[in-house]
């Protein structure tokens, strides 16, 4: 639709039914208008934004600088994993200290490529995609589908081993490639260093599972070798010194005082110390007071604020799992409404996932691969479970849903339409 066309038509939104009278958005956009404002810069508070000044991992940054710094002289280099709670400065880190070894290898005549690869974006989880744009990084074009995977990484191969230079693959949520893609992908790519003549390849996995290396095929493991380092969550101190830096650039003086900082950094620290989600409960609680028509954020708007965010991040996660882990949830959903959501057993759930897995037409899991299910829910916070011992009679596993009750429809509801 065309300018003209959103001019002629705005007669039609004026008609809009609304509680018995007509709605014209032009008043509600002019209201808007003319309330207080509270951000001075929105962006500062936005998924995307890097600080000039990353607080509270001068450790971690030193210790991954350390570990890359030798490849300034193309000397080899331990390849790392990289562990931690989401919203706990491992990307920002990792992506901070990549960024200043480019710039660094670029002022020195150094030959070193850190390459940037999110395994939840752009289809990165498979091995024929990952390749594909690896190797269109490297400026060679290949179609989307239909080479063998062998032939991708003899293109890849060919296109780093040019002349001597160090490529390290930055590989984020590598959590995702290895489910989907099994961790044969790591060994195959590691692998590459002894067919190359000139060039290098280490790798660092970014993870939020700080059980992956011990998930990992002996094989890869060797093969990795990786030195680990493991982001502990930030404490509240930490997240209210981050937020008030924060809240400095994106709000006008005066809009946020130090008691709602410290409210939402207490909150942030009681669960998981995701600054993440530290910065958005901060940015959504600015929305709602400047919706409200006031100038100053309230400890009202962040108790508001987190719930959203509480609902909005329990979507999102469950959108973003796989057709079998979202055929387990709704076992558990399943099961849990059967018993009026008291405690569930994993036996249980596997009887109800095999008849849930036939009927939308999925390949049956095994029990212990649905109990590893299970235990990434659990890690996300979708599920809570427990351990109960038995005595001689063994143990089992008590698990219960960890949203809120009043969400579980539209949960229901959007799983039931992604495996219908």
């Amino acid at each position: 639709m065309n300018l003209t066309s959103f001019r002629n038509d705005h007669k039609l939104s004026e008609r809009t039914e609304q509680n018995g009278r007509a709605v014209d958005p032009k008043d509600i956009f002019n209201t808007f208008l003319q309330k207080k404002r509270v951000f001075k810069n929105k962006e500062v508070l936005s998924s995307s934004f890097i600080p000039e000044m990353i607080l509270h991992r001068d450790t971690e940054i030193e210790e991954l600088a350390n570990i890359l710094a030798p490849s300034l002289l193309l000397e080899r280099i331990s390849n790392v994993l990289v562990y931690g709670f989401s919203g706990t400065g491992k990307s920002l880190v990792t992506k901070h200290v990549a960024h200043n070894l480019g710039s660094t290898a670029l002022e020195k005549g150094a030959s070193v490529l850190p390459v940037y690869i999110n395994c939840r974006l752009e289809n990165n989880d498979s091995e024929y995609r990952l390749l594909s744009n690896l190797c269109a990084f490297f400026g060679v074009k290949v179609p989307v589908s239909g080479l063998s995977v062998n032939l991708l990484y003899q293109k890849f191969t060919d296109a780093i081993d040019r002349e001597d230079k160090y490529v390290i693959l930055i590989i984020d949520e590598i959590e995702k490639l290895i489910q989907n893609a099994g961790d044969g992908v790591l060994y195959s790519l590691l692998r590459l260093n002894e067919s190359l003549k000139h060039a290098k390849i280490s790798i660092i996995g970014i993870s939020n599972n700080i059980n992956l290396k011990a998930s990992l095929d002996q094989r890869v493991k060797s093969s990795l070798s990786p030195v680990e380092i493991v982001f502990k969550p930030y404490n509240a101190l930490e997240i209210a010194d981050i937020l008030q830096v924060r809240a400095r650039d994106a709000f006008y003086e005066h809009a946020v005082g130090d008691t709602v900082i410290n409210k939402c950094a207490a909150l942030t620290a009681q669960e998981h110390g995701d600054i993440r989600k530290a910065i958005n409960m901060l940015r959504v609680a600015g929305e709602l007071a400047q919706q409200n028509g006031r100038a100053e954020i309230s400890e009202s708007d962040i108790d508001k604020a987190d719930g959203i965010l509480e609902q909005n991040i329990t979507e999102e996660m469950v959108k973003s799992m796989t057709k079998q882990g979202k055929c387990v949830l709704f076992s558990i959903i399943l099961v849990s409404k059967n018993k009026r959501l008291g405690n569930v057993y994993t036996g249980e759930v596997y009887d109800a996932y095999l008849k849930l897995s036939s009927k939308y037409g999925l390949k049956a899991l095994t029990f212990r691969r649905v109990s590893e299910l299970i235990a990434d829910m659990d890690y996300n916070s979708l599920i809570k479970s427990r351990v109960r011992s038995n005595g001689r009679y063994g143990r089992t596993r008590e698990l219960n849903l960890a949203f809120a009750s009043d969400m579980l429809p539209k949960i229901e509801g959007m799983l039931n339409n992604d495996l219908g």
